[in-house]
């Protein structure tokens, strides 16, 4: 009789142990996927694949069916927790690098299924992890393994979560046809879940950003409706304030620019009062940029000071980057020419917080500044290089706007200008 979860575990021990894959131990009779289900105790093998799979370990089933007393599975749990929680605290301490090789350590430990939930925390920890390390493949390559894990599957909540990370991912890496399918699993799964959880309103989020960002504008005028509702019973914070702020841009785009800088000041107001620095830095930029295109000149103004102020107190390259891309824009809208064209010199487009779609924006204000400045072949070139960069990311409506914009000798100052639109 086999033992499971033991057999599984001691499987999964052995293998690794000898450097081997569980593509490498199915063989061509058994799938990787049904070694992972027996390694998990979720499969019972029969007594002629148990042979099989000791053989190929050069080992016995006997040997693999070895128990262990149940206070040495408490014992390796409670060691699993402290390692898990010397993680967090390493995260907490800001060394990311020690927090990745503790939540690696988790990880490769926990075998059982009695540890189920502590490896899939070490390991949606380790993903967040790889996030702030700057590692996009490994953060990728993260996520999808959870994505296929058993216990994300069974659990709408965890399916949610991992779904719309990735689509968040996808997203800044520029790929956004790939990020839209994601956040709508996440909202297909988050369905599933009472009215008021906010799994609901990050899906929902999460889709709506991705289509603005695509050229879904149609669809993102209903799916602004639809977050709307979902954020409404959440209370004030940063998700609250990120759905208003997602709303804000669809919004716009249905031509709707008012309620769209009402929105947004709303949510910077939700935001004031929290720690996400990042994201009121976003914001704020979101805000200005609205402003200078489509805001009163004396609110446009009041906004650019205050980004000026934030900028010196920050001091960051990238707030200097995104300040140079507000002054142009602010040079443009007083039709200034040269100083449109002195404050995007100061644009930094090889800089590495820049997502592809944002480098194609900042090509997009370079190509205005130009024009403005009566440099009309610099321009063709930045309208074509904003374009090209709009359509490798999968932003189309936008590398089409873009096209149009480089054939035309004006834009119509009242016009949407659907480059002004920052999404959370």
């Amino acid at each position: 009789m086999i033992e499971q979860p033991a057999f599984g575990k001691r499987v999964r021990e052995v293998r690794r142990a000898q450097g081997l894959s569980q593509g490498d131990l199915a063989g061509d009779d058994l799938s990787p996927s049904y070694v992972s289900l027996v390694e998990n105790g979720r499969r019972i093998p029969s007594a002629k694949i148990a042979r099989s799979i000791a053989e190929r370990l050069g080992t016995t089933v006997e040997a693999l069916s070895a128990t262990e007393e149940p206070g040495a599975r408490l014992t390796q749990r409670l060691g699993l927790v402290g390692q898990l929680v010397a993680a967090r605290a390493s995260q907490l301490a800001g060394d990311w690098v020690a927090a990745r090789r503790q939540l690696e350590a988790v990880v490769e430990q926990a075998g059982g299924a009695d540890q189920d939930e502590v490896r899939w925390e070490a390991h949606w920890e380790l993903a967040t992890v790889l996030g702030r390390l700057d590692d996009p493949d490994r953060h990728e390559a993260a996520l999808r393994r959870l994505l296929d894990d058993p216990l994300t599957r069974t659990a709408p909540v965890l399916h949610a979560r991992v779904a719309i990370e990735l689509s968040q991912l996808l997203r800044t890496e520029g790929r956004l046809p790939d990020a839209v399918r994601f956040a709508e699993e996440a909202v297909r799964v988050t369905a599933e879940l009472e009215p008021g959880r906010p799994e609901r309103a990050q899906a929902r989020m999460a889709l709506l950003s991705a289509s603005v960002d695509s050229g879904e504008w149609n669809r993102a005028e209903q799916l602004g409706t639809e977050l709307r509702a979902e954020a409404a019973p959440l209370p004030a914070g940063e998700l609250r304030a990120g759905a208003l702020w997602a709303v804000a841009g669809a919004q716009y785009l249905a031509g709707h620019p008012d309620e769209a800088l009402e929105l947004l000041a709303e949510a910077e107001d939700l935001l004031a009062t929290t720690d996400g620095v990042r994201l009121r830095l976003r914001l704020a930029r979101a805000r200005t940029l609205l402003t200078l295109a489509a805001g009163p000149e004396d609110e446009a103004d009041a906004q650019l000071a205050r980004a000026r102020q934030a900028t010196a107190l920050v001091g960051t390259p990238s707030a200097r980057n995104w300040l140079a891309v507000l002054e142009t824009a602010a040079a443009l809208r007083r039709n200034d020419g040269p100083a449109a064209a002195e404050q995007a010199a100061r644009i930094d487009l090889t800089a590495r917080d820049l997502s592809p779609l944002d480098r194609a924006r900042c090509l997009l204000h370079l190509a205005r500044a130009h024009r403005a400045d009566g440099h009309e072949e610099a321009a063709e070139a930045d309208f074509k290089l904003a374009a090209e960069g709009y359509e490798q990311a999968g932003a189309f409506r936008l590398a089409l706007e873009t096209w149009r914009e480089l054939t035309s000798t004006t834009r119509r100052p009242e016009s949407t200008d659907p480059h002004a639109v920052l999404m959370p």
